[in-house]
């Protein structure tokens, strides 16, 4: 788990539960649900590599900090950002 962040779309994380071939699950916040009348804020997420049929992730909002094994630095989001763009589908 890590300090506690106002995740926000366009965001990139590591994925505490996720990994991938020894590589680490990383994950990009798609967008922040608002709740129904009786459920918490959803926050979506999708994993780098993931083509665009690919449905995203989910979580309510109270549990998310527990799945972030780490926020990426602005360099490592930036180089993961250029990654989903252009090459689409591969990690």
């Amino acid at each position: 788990m890590t300090q506690s962040v106002i995740p926000q779309p366009g965001m990139w994380f590591e994925h505490a539960l996720n990994s991938q071939n020894d590589r680490p699950a990383l994950y990009v916040i798609t967008k922040i649900a608002d709740p129904g009348p009786t459920a918490l804020p959803q926050i979506h997420y999708q994993r780098l590599g993931a083509t665009p049929d690919d449905r995203a992730e989910s979580i309510d909002a109270d549990l998310f900090d527990d799945i972030v094994l780490r926020w990426l630095t602005p360099e490592e989001a930036v180089r993961a950002e250029i990654h989903a763009r252009y090459h689409p589908g591969t990690y």
